[in-house]
């Protein structure tokens, strides 16, 4: 018998004392066959061996068999060690258990079963209905997660959507847009910009930073040129096509640029910053810098003046 079996076998000894020394013995020796010398140890009338026991099962627990003996009492743990142990039948089983720590970590341990997204999404507890909002690719199961009541839910649908670009409808996009949560409209926001049309402008019209920031990222990683979305955002919120508009210089861009520029409406100071984008290259319209040389906002002025300035110095 090695040292590890004889050690296991002194866990079943009368002596208090020695089946302690067991206990430390085989956590320090750290060695997995020992779990099987812990199990009897879940029903002992003391707290201590109770409780080394179930801290066995944490350490070296690694097959649905190793589970079995934690399902009588100790669901949670069970559900716990769900997270690293694959046995879905077992995690089929807490999906019934009344307690929601318990259905959440089965939920999560089998989020990547698409047939049961649906059930999670139907849960009682957001915890649960979160795990399918994350998971699910449905889109009418991600647009109904979008109008749950736990705000957690619908920022985690909200993402998801945007993650794998989904095409929501008009109705859930408004309905996010309305929401008093910035976090959540930030999100549709994103959603928005790949719709474009009404929804988009009613986005641009929010400003929160949070929802500003989220339409200009969108922008400068999915919109490659001068478009519908682009003409329409540069009509509602024109300071966020100004960062977009920096470093493009092809055929479109450098129109929407003049006309932003020459726009007498628009605030001097967006003016200015379209002009300075121009600095350091030769192939400026002059005749239409010299125009604006001549514009009533002293900004605008300065900056079509540094322009000019600067494009002499360099043909010199």
């Amino acid at each position: 018998m090695t040292n590890i079996d004889a050690e296991i076998s002194r866990l079943s000894n009368k002596d208090v004392k020695i089946r302690r020394r067991a206990v430390r013995y085989l956590f320090e020796e750290d060695n997995p066959r020992a779990l099987s010398g812990f199990v009897r140890l879940l029903e002992d009338t003391d707290f201590w061996f109770r409780n080394k026991s179930l801290d066995a099962h944490r350490k070296w627990a690694k097959d649905p068999d190793d589970l079995l003996p934690l399902m009588k009492n100790n669901k949670r743990l069970v559900g716990e060690l769900l997270q690293r142990v694959s046995a879905p039948q077992i995690a089929s089983q807490l999906l019934d258990e009344e307690d929601h720590i318990i259905r959440g970590f089965a939920a999560k341990s089998l989020a990547k079963s698409d047939d049961l997204h649906l059930r999670f999404s139907q849960d009682p507890h957001h915890s649960v209905r979160i795990i399918a909002a994350e998971n699910s690719v449905d889109e009418n199961l991600i647009s109904a997660l979008i109008q749950d009541k736990h705000s957690a839910v619908r920022r985690a649908a909200i993402s998801t959507a945007s993650q794998h670009k989904m095409q929501l409808s008009h109705e859930t996009l408004e309905s996010g847009l309305s929401s008093n949560d910035p976090s959540l409209r930030s999100l549709i926001a994103s959603l928005a910009v790949n719709s474009g049309g009404e929804i988009l402008e009613k986005a641009c019209r929010d400003n929160n930073p949070k929802v500003r920031k989220s339409i200009a990222d969108t922008l400068r990683s999915e919109v490659e040129e001068v478009d519908e979305r682009i003409e329409i955002i540069a009509t509602v919120c024109p300071e966020i096509i100004v960062r977009w508009l920096r470093s493009r210089y092809d055929s479109k861009a450098s129109s929407l640029r003049w006309s932003m520029i020459e726009n007498t409406s628009l605030n001097p100071r967006i003016r200015s910053k379209l002009i300075e984008q121009m600095d350091g290259r030769l192939d400026v319209d002059k005749e239409r810098l010299a125009v604006i040389s001549t514009d009533d906002s002293i900004l605008v002025k300065m900056a079509a003046n540094n322009l000019s300035t600067s494009i002499d110095e360099l043909e010199e």
